[in-house]
């Protein structure tokens, strides 16, 4: 076999490797990851320490605006 066959059929053996690997990657993940979006809970958040929300950091809270509903919908 000549050199110029090897280097062919070794660059071929890589694409095949490297092409399945994709592919066995893309299967496994369901494809490219969507952006990350907001959790929806079921009901109000909870704090874990129930002492958290004292007189003082409940007269600081800020509101957070609440997201609105797209046009015309």
């Amino acid at each position: 076999m000549s050199t110029r066959t090897v280097v062919v059929v070794a660059l071929v053996a890589a694409t095949v490797v490297v092409g399945a690997s994709v592919i066995a990657g893309l299967r496994g993940s369901g494809g490219p990851a969507a952006p990350a979006g907001p959790e929806v809970a079921d009901g109000p958040a909870e704090h874990t320490d129930p002492d958290y929300w004292t007189e003082e950091r409940m007269r600081d809270a800020k509101p957070v605006p609440m997201p609105q509903p797209p046009a015309g919908g």
